[in-house]
């Protein structure tokens, strides 16, 4: 195994051979993961040197995909606990920082632990698997750079694949960290995290376009749109949300078949009941009817704690329901916010009822355009439940906490301090002791 620098102080890279072969990268002080894209067990290890090859070129981005497709539903967990679409019921105490919004940056679950976790037992981590899936798919951009089209056929397309995923690594590490380096760089606000992004997304979609990929066009002019409205620069984000056609959508795959294959959510809200869905994604309704896009049921039991009264999500019934990476619905709302923003608020309340026409709940009537922002402010709660945005719209819109600062934080039947107001992951410790341009 050789060493390649990395995100803290050095990558490992492993690869292992099963009906095909794959890579994956992870850092130092956190387990190597197995490829999770390919679906299958690897009977042997290679030097990761053999894989960098033109004829595996299509082996490397696949593995970058599978690398993010765990990382989202780590970080959605993850997201969910410190934002407030999901709440604790885990009796151990080494998820109650998230919840409790009291995180250090030497909280290793959300820092250094793999998809894998620790003992096979996954907890939703965010820094290393999110760092693992941009590094993937930044490195296979670098080797199809040095290669030929005749070398790799489709090589413009798998940049495109490689870019677009990459870029939203970033978006969500831009979101929800409060600060990241990449490849023992310098220290970078959320905005500049974002800004690498939109240029990723960039990237794609000229390679897409290129290639003639429509599908990864639009996942990559979606994502441009998300890192453009997290930049403040709703113009842009409406002009590319503008291009994304009806019924757009694309998804992460997940399976039983080994841990990091696993959709978390179902793991951690159905079988292993560590969490519950959190009092304000309960009930949700409007004009009086249920709102479908939040549906919530009781199971009728308690948390891992035996106190913690459990609600399950029903928008992921099985371990291996998809979850949405971007979809028209998405676009839709970005374009709103962007109608709002340029006195269009007409516009704005025809998509929200259109999006309530297709939900089959009653329509929105409309108001100022302050009125109309908090509105699309709030579809977004709904549409987008538990898809890995909530936490990034508390942050970017300032919006209230809950449960509320200094309330008495509970864990199982005692009571364990208090709720704090710490709303992004802070750099890990871990990350700033050992990257030398990093201040300590």
């Amino acid at each position: 195994m050789r060493r390649r620098s990395s995100q803290l102080v050095e990558w490992w890279r492993s690869v292992g051979l099963g009906a095909a072969l794959a890579g994956v990268c992870c850092l130092t002080l956190a387990a190597c993961s197995d490829i999770t894209s390919l679906k299958q067990e690897a009977p042997g290890r290679i030097n990761a040197g053999d894989l960098e090859k033109p004829e595996s070129a299509a082996l490397l981005v696949e593995s970058a995909v599978g690398d993010f497709e765990c990382a989202l539903g780590d970080y959605i967990v993850a997201a969910g606990l410190v934002g407030d679409e999901l709440a604790n019921a885990n009796l151990a105490n080494r998820l109650w920082d998230f919840d409790r919004r009291t995180i250090l940056p030497t909280n290793t679950v959300y820092s250094t632990e793999s998809c894998e976790g620790v003992g096979g037992q996954a907890d939703p981590t965010v820094y290393t698997t999110l760092s693992t899936a941009r590094f993937d798919a930044d490195n296979a951009l670098r080797l199809l750079d040095g290669w030929t089209d005749e070398q790799v056929p489709g090589r413009i397309g798998l940049i495109a694949t490689a870019a677009a995923y990459a870029g939203y690594s970033l978006v969500l590490l831009g979101e929800g960290m409060c600060s990241a380096a990449l490849d023992v760089g310098p220290e970078l606000s959320p905005a500049q995290v974002l800004t690498e992004a939109e240029a990723r997304f960039t990237r794609a979609i000229d390679a897409a376009t290129t290639a003639g990929d429509d599908q990864t066009l639009n996942l990559a002019l979606l994502g441009r749109a998300r890192a453009r409205l997290g930049l403040g620069n709703l113009a842009g984000a409406g002009a590319d949300a503008a291009l994304i056609p009806a019924g757009f959508r694309v998804d992460a795959t997940y399976s039983g078949a080994k841990t990091q294959r696993e959709n978390l959510v179902f793991t951690s809200l159905y079988r292993d009941l560590l969490h519950t869905v959190d009092v304000p994604f309960r009930d949700v309704t409007f004009g009086g009817d249920p709102d479908p896009r939040v549906a919530v049921v009781d199971a009728g039991t308690t948390g891992a704690d035996a106190a913690t009264e459990i609600f399950q999500a029903l928008k992921y019934p099985s371990i291996d329901s998809p979850i949405p990476v971007a979809r028209w619905e998405e676009a839709q709302l970005i374009l709103a916010e962007a109608d709002v923003a340029a006195g269009d608020v007409g516009g704005a309340v025809g998509i929200i009822n259109t999006l309530h026409t297709n939900a089959d709940i009653p329509a929105y009537g409309g108001g100022t355009p302050e009125e109309v922002k908090g509105q699309v402010i709030e579809e977004r709660r709904r549409e987008l439940f538990l898809e890995g945005q909530r936490l990034g719209d508390i942050i970017r819109y300032g919006l209230s906490l809950f449960p509320a600062p200094g309330a008495p934080f509970p864990a199982g039947a005692s009571t364990s301090g208090v709720y704090g107001t710490q709303v992004c992951f802070p750099l890990p410790t871990v990350e700033r002791d050992n990257n030398p341009n990093i201040g300590g």
